[in-house]
Parts: C-alpha cells; structure tokens; sequence
C-alpha cells in the first residue's frame, strides 16, 4: 500500500500522465492537465520530494521552469500503463466509473 500513499492521488496520477510524454514547462502542465496553478506546484512538489519528478531551471528571460521523470518516475510507465489497461477493461468499457465485471 505504500505505492499509492505514493502516487495514490488523481492530481498525481494525471502529472505523471502527462510528464510521460517527456519534460513539460510548469504552464505546459497546468494547461495538459487543467490543474489549477496551486494545486499543481503542491502536486510536484510532493514528486520531486520522493524523487519521482525532477525539477530544472532554466535562466532564459523569462525565467522558466521544466519538469521531468526521474529515473525512478520513468520506471513506473509500466505500472501506470497496466492500470490504464485495466480501467479501459474494466471501468470505461462499463461506461461508468463503477468497477464492474
């Protein structure tokens, strides 16, 4: 259980989603995931302090701000896609977001 007391979240879950496709500027993600400017710097502060996420500087005018995977982020695109697996089998093919059989 300690996973998802890791990346249990929804927020987190969909930044990972996102950080998947490669390296995102902050105002990149918070468009791509529709997350409201707070949440998200809590969301990836949260990954950068378990190391999932990492965070770099970029001293251009402006300044700006990319996020990426980590090593260990990018070792976890094979459980995030076996779970999106999974919902599709089991939760979007019901139509509904009730776990069904």
């Amino acid at each position: 259980m300690f996973a998802f007391e890791v990346i249990g979240s929804e927020l987190k879950l969909t930044v990972l989603h996102s950080l998947l496709t490669g390296p995102k500027r902050f105002n990149e993600l918070r468009v791509a995931t529709g997350i409201c400017q707070s949440s998200l710097a809590k969301t990836l502060k949260e990954l950068e302090e378990v190391g999932i996420a990492e965070r770099k500087v970029h001293l251009d005018r402006p300044v700006a701000v990319e996020y990426r995977l980590s090593p260990k982020g990018q070792d976890l695109f094979e459980a995030i896609r076996d779970l999106e697996v999974w919902a599709t089998r089991w939760v979007m093919a019901a139509g509904s977001r009730e776990v069904t059989q």
